[in-house]
């Protein structure tokens, strides 16, 4: 239990020695296959005639590469990168009770699913990231530029039915002197109103900038970031931080929209500049400086133009 205990708060060791992430991948895809090796050679033995002599001689086998699997853990310096620490630590929660297997070997033919879950963890260990940038990558992927892409599709739906309603509507006016039959466009109820429809093409605009920015950094900032030094660790893990919360402004400012009382146009409001706060704060490096001050110009201008930030 102290082991599994030391797995779930680890967050490196304090260490100047030079720390290579790429030998330790190998070093864990190489464990990993011999576990995975280990695994099936105990499922073999566990069927029938199964001995339980031969059975209790592989189990030690089994934890001892999982004993192993800390002792690499434990070699992760603090300075190889928070997200980095935080994949490795997560692929490896799934150290458990289980790994006990003389417990439950013979319990119900319990052996299949326990096998099961250990194949798949050894298929999860081998998908550590290389180093820190490939871990802010996913995580970025993950928690950031899906979310706002889904977002942005969501809200780009919404607002072309709401075009579409308020088209239809204008044309059984005009061929119906008012009147329109139940197959007609014009009986359809859009999410969002149309006298919202104006703020919601603005904010339309403005998700979408975030996107575009969003989209900007997770491939000029953080994937083509060459050189991974201790220092570029920080910022990487610092850009993620600044970045997620841009998600769930983007979010909220489209949930604004089909707030269904009076208090929706303050909501947008109050949502348009927490976006904004969101993502001015988010820095990057010279080489890619010139692109965001035209991202800010452009933004600056959709705010002057926009309902919802008045």
């Amino acid at each position: 239990m102290v082991l599994l205990d030391h797995v779930r708060t680890f967050d490196g060791i304090d260490s100047s020695v030079e720390f290579s992430g790429k030998h330790f991948k190998t070093s864990i895809d190489n464990l990993a296959t011999a576990i995975d090796k280990e695994v099936t050679r105990f499922l073999i033995a566990l069927k029938p005639p199964a001995l339980d002599k031969e059975i209790r001689e592989l189990c030690p086998k089994i934890n001892a590469g999982f004993f192993q699997l800390v002792q690499l853990l434990n070699q992760i310096p603090k300075s190889a990168g928070l997200t980095y620490l935080k994949g490795v630590t997560l692929v490896n929660t799934f150290i458990s009770d289980k790994v006990a297997l003389d417990k439950t070997v013979l319990a119900e033919l319990a052996y299949t699913s326990t096998s099961g879950i250990f194949w798949e963890h050894c298929k999860q260990l081998t998908q550590i990231p290389v180093d820190n940038r490939a871990a802010v990558v996913v995580k970025w992927k993950s928690s950031v530029g899906d979310l706002v892409r889904d977002a942005v599709d969501e809200l780009k739906e919404s607002v072309q039915e709401a075009q579409e309603a308020q088209e239809a509507q204008k044309d059984d006016s005009a061929e119906n002197d008012g009147y329109s039959s139940d197959e007609s466009l014009g009986d359809f109820d859009p999410d969002i109103p149309a006298e919202r429809l104006a703020d919601a093409r603005k904010a339309q605009q403005l998700v979408t900038m975030a996107r575009l920015v969003c989209d900007k950094i997770a491939l000029r900032c953080i994937r083509d970031c060459d050189d991974v030094t201790d220092e570029k660790n920080v910022w990487l893990d610092r850009l993620l931080e600044l970045g997620q919360p841009v998600q769930g402004c983007v979010d909220d400012l489209v949930a604004a929209l089909f707030i269904e009382d009076e208090t929706w146009s303050r909501q947008m409001a109050v949502e348009t500049g927490n976006l904004v706060r969101a993502w001015t704060i988010t820095f990057v490096d010279d080489s890619h400086l010139k692109w965001f001050e035209m991202a800010q110009t452009r933004l600056n201008s959709i705010l002057n133009e926009s309902p919802v930030a008045r």
